[in-house]
């Protein structure tokens, strides 16, 4: 742990420190999770395995419109 007890060492400004601790990880795990999605588009798109096709394969999907 970084502060055993952060009442002795912060004094009365323990709950600020930890709130500002705790908004400080959930923007890092929103910025994590932001780089982590950008490399997964960048790394070539959609795999053929996730293509419904039910068979698998690398067959083209048919577009989702009631037009012919």
């Amino acid at each position: 742990m970084i502060v055993s007890n952060l009442a002795t060492t912060f004094g009365t400004r323990a709950e600020t420190v930890e709130l500002a601790l705790a908004f400080l990880m959930m923007i890092a795990g929103i910025v994590i999770t932001f780089l982590i999605q950008r490399w997964a588009d960048k790394t070539g798109g959609e795999h053929p395995s996730a293509a419904n096709v039910g068979q698998g394969g690398l067959a083209q999907k048919e577009p989702n419109t009631m037009r012919d």
